[in-house]
């Protein structure tokens, strides 16, 4: 199974804070030594370094947070679509986007009906609608239905700009009331 973007970028995130973490305790370490041994400039400047890093590593720590979120959100959807498959559904996850990134689910329902779903946490954007259509158009031009599932909302269903705008609670009844119809 393929890890998806925002897990991806959690975990380089996590990697980073981590890493800028040691440097900071490292460089604190040594600024410690040098205001020891008499040598104040350079303990001065050691200590501006190691709090730079730590608050550099408290920024990415908190960004993992948000990837967090975001992984957790598409994961909410993945289970989702899974159920698809026994309805004879194809379903894909984290699909590689040309350019960086991924589609976060592309499904196929019985009938050739094509989605490309992009999850969002809370809210949408008028430019994440574009986005979820112009990746949807990109990847397949011979035409899939693009879906933007907004995991922390309810009863949300509509369209917008030719994107699904659409809860969790709502996504497999239209899932499956577009997915029968005829292009």
């Amino acid at each position: 199974m393929a890890i998806s973007y925002p897990r991806r970028q959690q975990l380089r995130r996590l990697r980073c804070a981590a890493t800028r973490a040691a440097q900071a305790a490292v460089a604190l370490a040594a600024a410690v030594f040098c205001a020891r041994t008499g040598e104040g400039a350079l303990a001065g400047a050691l200590a501006l370094v190691g709090a730079a890093l730590a608050v550099s590593s408290r920024r990415a720590l908190r960004l993992a947070g948000r990837s967090r979120v975001g992984a957790e959100s598409e994961a909410q959807v993945r289970r989702l679509l899974e159920v698809l498959r026994d309805d004879g559904w194809q379903v894909s996850h984290a699909v590689n986007r040309p350019g960086g990134g991924d589609l976060d689910h592309v499904v196929r329902s019985p009938h050739g009906i094509g989605f490309v779903i992009e999850t969002k946490t809370l809210r949408d954007t008028h430019a994440h609608v574009l986005r979820t259509a112009d990746a949807a158009r990109r990847r397949y031009p011979g035409g899939v239905r693009p879906v933007l599932c907004l995991t922390r909302t309810r009863s949300v269903e509509r369209s917008e700009g030719g994107v699904l705008v659409v809860s969790p609670d709502r996504l497999m009844p239209a899932l499956h009331r577009i997915g029968r119809s005829t292009r």
